[in-house]
């Protein structure tokens, strides 16, 4: 496989690695793989990143198996692994059993697959888990946040968690959706269609249906970014006053 991307994505990303912290020196990553176009891409991207760096660190790809019978989305990634000469690991489960009755499969499936990964990575001394995150997801977590929660959080592109001791990184932060798309279209990636039943009925693709309008106009789309970011000039409410001072404070106002 020639490999091989577009100047502007490359500086996309080696931004958001420079900016956030993303890689260093001797690091062991991981990537997250789903047999999805982002994740593919991010695994292709960072194999280029791994031959061209000054920086030295290692590169695997880790694919756990939730139980559904997807064999296609596995099969592509064992081609794809092997003609990057990146290392591939299937890890198998039976996330599939777990979540079936739950309220939220999604989010509870996303959070074994997780926990999976990071199981392993603590047995083979792997200290960064990259995920294929892009610019689309890190907004829609945005208003996720907001409309599920009533929390201002936004994706982070560097994450660190300490009961594990893995950093969980996002080089894709900085790129858009149809970049990705539109690369994995250059390349004739093989990508396999998500055998989860559950694939449509998130509260993710609920968000992104909504908000079609505001990811498709730049200066919308632009506006909610800038939201995410840390700044001086924001104005929010006073956090909630405790119900006994304000209710004591409300009698005083009576004759």
């Amino acid at each position: 496989m020639k490999l091989s991307l577009d100047s502007s994505l490359t500086a996309e990303i080696v931004k958001a690695i420079a900016e956030f912290n993303l890689i260093d020196a001797c690091d062991k990553i991981a990537v997250g793989v789903s047999g999805g176009k982002d994740s593919s891409f991010l695994l292709y991207c960072l194999k280029i990143l791994q031959l061209h760096f000054k920086i030295d660190f290692s590169l695997k790809a880790v694919y756990v198996d939730p139980g559904f019978g997807d064999s296609q989305a596995e099969d592509n990634l064992s081609t794809l692994t092997k003609e990057l000469g990146v290392d591939f690991k299937v890890i198998r489960t039976k996330i599939k059993d777990y979540i079936q009755k739950d309220s939220n499969p999604c989010s509870k499936c996303a959070h074994f697959r997780k926990g999976a990964i990071i199981e392993y990575l603590n047995k083979i001394n792997y200290n960064k888990l990259a995920f294929g995150h892009h610019l689309d997801d890190a907004v829609e977590t945005f208003l996720l946040s907001i409309f599920y929660s009533g929390q201002l959080q936004a994706l982070k592109a560097n994450r660190y968690l300490s009961e594990n001791k893995i950093n969980i990184i996002r080089p894709l932060i900085y790129l858009r959706e149809t970049q990705i798309e539109n690369e994995i279209e250059k390349k004739n990636f093989k990508i396999a269609k998500s055998s989860c039943p559950y694939d449509d009925a998130s509260a993710r693709s609920k968000v992104r249906q909504d908000f079609k309008g505001f990811f498709e106009d730049e200066q919308l789309f632009a506006n909610l970014i800038s939201a995410m970011r840390k700044k001086d000039n924001f104005e929010l409410w006073p956090q909630k006053m405790d119900y006994n001072i304000l209710k004591k404070k409300m009698k005083n106002y009576w004759k």
